[in-house]
């Protein structure tokens, strides 16, 4: 049979076709690449201990109770200071391939964990343990791993540098900024400005507007809630568009320039993963916690009966009820600060700041010396007034120098 179609027509069909099969093999190919991360082994009986402590060997029955439904994945995600000393963003993420959910709940900077350090916030974690020569990152898995009772699967740090050259090969990140965002600190090289309004940002920008937080009344839980916002708001956008742009390039950067042990393949997985939760299946939370100030440092204490609420509906890898016995962190009981197993360091708890010796009574004041005696006359109708002199009367200056405590009292106070 003879094709009557003009041959511009097929010559513009046969290209198409061919673009066509082309999209569908690199798409494939694709696939073929990204790949799930490997999930860790151990079952949550034996996650929830510390490193330093052992464990039984749990019975084939309790590894079945524990075994894993499929599809659900942990990720610990961690935002490093450029190696200034803190990881003041700490992220802890539950994805359910199965139910298309993922839950991120965020650990506030100054959580207090059970260490017996001086300084026990866990944003100081990974930074202490690089001091004394240890990876950073194993020490503060094994901290999460006590808050919550199990092992993440997978753990990334991103520097702040990696973040802005990350986003930037995105092609940038719409976001709707909700205020102005004004900050300058010199010594960090760490500068601020962001005008309110929906508008393309930048790596930098977006590192900033992850950062700012002097001008929130309930500072850092403001900036947490901030950078929810924002995660939330990049994963909708992408949703929308069904794809990230550029993630392939994204993600072999990021496999190659940060702390993780996720492939390429593995990040591009997660994402597009995270691209099919949407609505009330993408939920951001907070570690619930109180504020208390221990030897002078504020503190944010876990509130336990909430966190283990939420650990349960929201976070937990496996069917197995998360129990306080699975917990190794500090909390307020109604006696003061108690443990869920050993209080390492009690005595750092019942510390109190030397109080100050009063300052010694200032010397009193000499009186003023006695002046003459001044004897007023009447004088009688006939006689009229003489005008005496008197001599002038000098009175002392009482109003010295303030006095000022000696330095005697003073305690230098050096916890180990």
């Amino acid at each position: 049979m003879k094709n009557n179609l003009p041959k511009s027509l097929r010559i513009l069909l046969t290209c198409a076709l061919a673009a066509a099969a082309a999209l569908i093999a690199l798409y494939s190919v694709y696939r073929l690449w990204e790949t799930p991360p490997e999930k860790s082994e151990a079952p949550l009986s034996a996650r929830a201990l510390p490193q330093e402590e052992s464990s039984p060997t749990p019975t084939a029955a309790e590894a079945a109770a524990t075994e894993e439904p499929g599809g659900v994945y942990t990720l610990l995600a961690v935002g490093n200071d450029d190696g200034n000393g803190n990881t003041d963003t700490i992220l802890l993420c539950r994805l359910d391939t199965g139910a298309h959910s993922l839950h991120v709940v965020s650990i506030p900077r100054d959580t207090l964990v059970n260490a017996d350090w001086e300084l026990r916030k866990v944003n100081a974690v990974y930074w202490g343990d690089r001091l004394q020569g240890g990876s950073g990152i194993e020490a503060l898995r094994r901290h999460v791993r006590m808050l919550t009772g199990f092992e993440p699967d997978n753990y990334l740090v991103l520097d702040l540098k990696d973040l802005i050259h990350a986003v930037d090969l995105l092609g940038g990140l719409r976001f709707d900024v909700p205020r102005a965002m004004h900050y300058d600190d010199p010594t960090q090289d760490l500068h601020i400005h962001l005008e309110p309004g929906e508008q393309t940002l930048s790596g930098e920008q977006v590192m900033g507007l992850c950062r700012y937080r002097s001008g929130y009344a309930s500072g850092d839980l403001g900036r947490i809630e901030m950078q929810q916002r924002f995660l939330r708001a990049s994963l909708e956008q992408f949703s929308a568009l069904g794809s990230i742009p550029n993630l392939m390039k994204a993600a072999e950067y990021l496999a190659g320039a940060v702390d993780t042990d996720l492939t390429a393949a593995n990040m591009a997985w997660y994402a597009r993963q995270a691209l099919k939760c949407r609505g009330e299946d993408l939920r951001f939370e907070t570690l619930p916690t109180e504020s208390a100030t221990v030897h002078q440092y504020s503190y944010a204490v876990v509130r336990l009966q909430d966190w283990l609420n939420m650990l349960n509906e929201s976070l937990k890898p496996t069917d197995r009820e998360i129990t306080a016995a699975d917990l190794d962190l500090v909390y307020r009981g109604e006696n003061g600060f108690a443990g869920t197993r050993e209080l390492r360091g009690a005595w750092y708890y019942s510390w109190t700041a030397p109080v100050a010796a009063p300052a010694p009574a200032p010397e009193p004041t000499p009186a003023a010396p006695e002046g003459p005696r001044i004897i007023t006359v009447t004088p009688s109708a006939s006689e009229a007034p003489e005008e005496a002199e008197t001599p002038a009367v000098i009175v002392p200056d009482t109003e010295g120098d303030a006095l000022t405590p000696g330095d005697d009292w003073i305690a230098a106070v050096t916890v180990g």
